[in-house]
């Protein structure tokens, strides 16, 4: 019996995000806007130094643990 391989501890682009995850970017901006995604935790802002916008990355892990939960428990 085979089992799923979990997604990796690592931090990623949000482009590889949406792609590993299936989900639309806004999606992804509305669960991070909403407080279902939490800063350091699923997501962190590595922009520049005097860069005006921010860049993120993501955790997967993280990320699918969260999915996995259903809304009404988070």
């Amino acid at each position: 019996m085979q089992t799923a391989t979990p997604l990796s501890n690592s931090w990623v682009s949000t482009t590889a995000a949406i792609s590993k995850l299936g989900i639309s970017k806004r999606h992804l901006w509305n669960l991070k806007n909403d407080g279902t995604f939490k800063v350091n935790t699923h997501f962190r802002d590595v922009r520049r130094t005097n860069a005006m916008r921010a860049t993120y990355k993501w955790n997967l892990a993280a990320l699918e643990k969260t999915l996995n939960i259903g809304p009404e428990v988070r």
